[in-house]
C-alpha cells in the first residue's frame, strides 16, 4: 500500500476501509507506514480502529518509534494515554532501556505514566529505575513508585520507603508507605512508624492504614496497641481492629487477653448488631482465647440471626461437645429448606465425618 492511498483512507469516514487498511499494514509489516498509523492513533474516532491499532503495534517490531509513541504520554485523551501504557507493556524488557532513559522527563504527570509503562513491561530490569523514583522530587511519581515496590516485594526497597515515611509531611506520602510496609515490613517497622505518629492521639486520616500494618506485621507488644482502639469511640474502625487482634493472637499462638478487653468483645459479639463482618471476628477471637462458659457461649449464638455466626457457632461448639452440636443442627434442619437446608446439611455431614 503506498503512503498516499494510506492517508487518503484513514481520513476517509468509512470506518470499515480504515479498519481494512490498518489490517493491511499489520499484515504486510509494512514498516514505512507505522509512523503514520502511530500518527493516525489520537486523530482516530473509531473505538475498533483505535484498538486495532493498538494490537498491531503491540505486535509488530517497533522500537525504532519509541519516541514517537512516546509522545502520547502527554496526550490529553486518558484512552491514548492507558494505551501507551499497554504498547509499552507488551513489549517487555526491549522497552525498558528507552523507557528508563525519558524518566527525567520535566512533565510529572508523564513520569509517572513511565513508571506505570514500565511495571507493565513484567521486567525485573525496571526495579532499578522504580527505585530512582522514590527520589523524585512530584509526590504523585514517589507515590506511584512507593506502591509498586511494595506490589513486586522489593524487600531491598525497604528502608527507603521506611526513611520517607519518616522524613515526609506530605499525607499521601506516608499513607502509600504504610501500604507498602503492611505488604513488606517487619514488627521493627511497625515500632518505627508509631514512633512517629504516637500510639495515642494518632490523626484519624492514618489510624486505619496503622492498624492493619500492626495486624499483619506486628508482634505479640503491638498487641496492646491495637486492644487500646478497642473501645466504643472507635466503632467505625472495629473491621481493621478485629482483624488486627486476631491475626497477631494467631501468629503469637495467645490464648489469654486482659478482662476488659474479653468481656468487651463478649458484649459486642452478642450485641452489635448490624455489623456482621466484625462481630464473626470477634467470635474467632474469642474461639482461640481460654475463658470459661465457652460452651453455652456457642450455644445461644447458635440461635443467632445472622446465619454465619450461627453456623460458626455450632462449628466451634462441635470441636467442644460433637453429640451436642449433632443434636443443635439435626434440631435446625427440621425446620430449614432451600439453601440453609443444604448448608446445614453440609455442615452436619462435616462434623460427622
Amino acid at each position: 500500500m503506498e503512503r498516499e492511498g494510506l492517508l487518503a483512507v484513514l481520513s476517509g469516514d468509512d470506518e470499515t476501509q480504515r479498519i481494512y487498511a490498518v489490517e493491511d499494514v499489520i499484515a504486510l509489516k509494512e514498516e514505512k507506514l507505522y509512523p503514520d498509523i502511530i500518527a493516525h492513533l489520537e486523530k482516530e474516532q473509531s473505538r475498533l480502529v483505535r484498538e486495532l491499532i493498538v494490537e498491531g503495534l503491540k505486535v509488530l517490531d517497533i522500537s525504532d518509534y519509541f519516541k514517537e509513541i512516546s509522545r502520547y504520554f502527554e496526550s490529553t485523551d486518558a484512552y491514548v494515554r492507558n494505551c501507551i501504557i499497554e504498547i509499552f507493556g507488551s513489549k517487555g524488557e526491549e522497552a525498558v532501556a528507552f523507557l528508563t532513559s525519558i524518566m527525567d522527563h520535566e512533565n510529572k504527570e508523564v513520569r509517572k505514566l513511565i513508571l506505570d509503562s514500565l511495571v507493565a513491561t513484567s521486567s525485573k530490569y525496571s526495579i532499578p529505575a522504580l527505585r530512582a523514583a522514590l527520589r523524585d522530587k512530584a509526590p504523585n511519581v514517589m507515590i506511584t513508585a512507593i506502591e509498586y515496590l511494595g506490589k513486586i516485594y522489593d524487600e531491598e526497597s525497604l528502608n527507603d520507603v521506611m526513611e520517607i515515611f519518616e522524613t515526609s509531611t506530605e499525607p499521601m506520602v506516608r499513607s502509600a508507605c504504610l501500604e507498602t510496609l503492611t505488604i513488606m515490613g517487619s514488627p521493627d517497622n511497625v515500632d518505627r512508624v508509631l514512633a512517629v505518629l504516637g500510639a495515642g492521639g494518632m490523626d484519624s486520616f492514618y489510624k486505619p492504614s496503622v492498624i492493619r500494618l500492626a495486624g499483619e506485621k506486628g508482634g505479640s507488644r503491638h498487641l496492646e496497641f491495637l486492644l487500646s482502639f478497642l473501645n466504643n469511640k472507635n466503632t467505625m474502625y472495629f473491621r481493621e481492629i478485629s482483624n488486627g487482634i486476631l491475626k497477631i493472637i494467631s501468629r503469637e499462638n495467645i490464648h489469654r487477653l486482659d478482662e476488659i478487653h474479653t468481656k468487651f468483645m463478649l458484649n459486642n459479639l452478642k450485641n452489635l448488631n448490624g455489623y456482621a463482618e466484625e462481630r464473626l471476628t470477634f467470635l474467632y477471637i474469642v474461639s482461640k482465647l481460654d475463658i470459661s462458659s465457652k460452651e453455652s457461649l456457642y450455644e445461644e449464638l447458635a440461635a443467632d440471626d445472622s446465619e454465619d455466626i450461627a453456623l460458626t457457632a455450632l462449628e466451634h461448639l462441635a470441636d467442644i461437645d460433637r453429640p451436642r452440636a449433632v443434636k443443635m443442627i439435626e434440631k435446625k434442619l427440621k425446620l430449614a429448606d432451600g439453601e440453609h437446608s443444604r448448608t446445614l446439611t453440609a455442615l452436619l455431614e462435616s462434623i460427622k465425618g
